[in-house]
């Protein structure tokens, strides 16, 4: 019976983020006040890092923890098998679209960012993407894709002066967004 018992609490172990082993990439943190520290970024485990927080362990060694509640945090990123994760930090004053978002289009003259949340209602899950396109001035526009968002009318008026942008928006699929965005910065 006790092995039983030792057996059920290891596998329970295994399969909780408590059980989950850290692993730390090498990465950095921009804070609030524009400081940079270059660190290794801790994912896995009870004090990895999430929707909810960051956690880092500087060159020193020092270990912290900034909370995304805090707003201390403007950006962070790391490499993972050489390829790099860069996000941003964007309070858009309502709790479930603030956040970090990460950047899935970095050129010129757009940068695209994307933080998917998901919902579930009824037992059924639903992934909605949240976008941020910010233009070479710094100007941006947020909006996520649904049938009835109302996306392509935003993205309208955002690409006002930019004709190209507007002809091209209107063969664009909601799947096809980041692409579009790709198409924009190759011209």
């Amino acid at each position: 019976m006790k092995q039983v018992v030792f057996i059920f609490i290891a596998l329970f172990l295994c399969f909780t983020k408590n059980g989950q082993a850290q692993e730390l990439r090498d990465g950095y943190v921009v804070l609030a006040k524009r400081d940079t520290i270059n660190c290794k970024i801790v994912f896995g485990g009870p004090k990895g890092t999430d929707k909810t927080q960051i956690s880092i362990v500087t060159k020193e060694g020092e270990e912290k923890i900034f909370k995304t509640k805090d707003k201390k945090v403007f950006a962070y990123g790391f490499n993972q098998v050489g390829v790099p994760f860069d996000y941003l930090f964007v309070d858009r004053g309502i709790k479930v679209e603030t956040g970090f978002y990460k950047l899935v289009e970095k050129g010129d003259p757009y940068k695209l960012y994307i933080q998917n949340i998901n919902s579930t209602t009824k037992g059924v899950t639903v992934t909605t993407s949240y976008y941020i396109l910010f233009d070479e001035n710094g100007d941006s526009i947020d909006f996520f894709v649904s049938g009835v968002s109302g996306w392509k009318k935003k993205l309208e008026v955002f690409f006002e002066n930019d004709p190209e942008a507007l002809e091209k928006l209107e063969d664009v699929s909601r799947q096809d967004i980041v692409k579009f965005i790709k198409s924009l910065n190759e011209n």
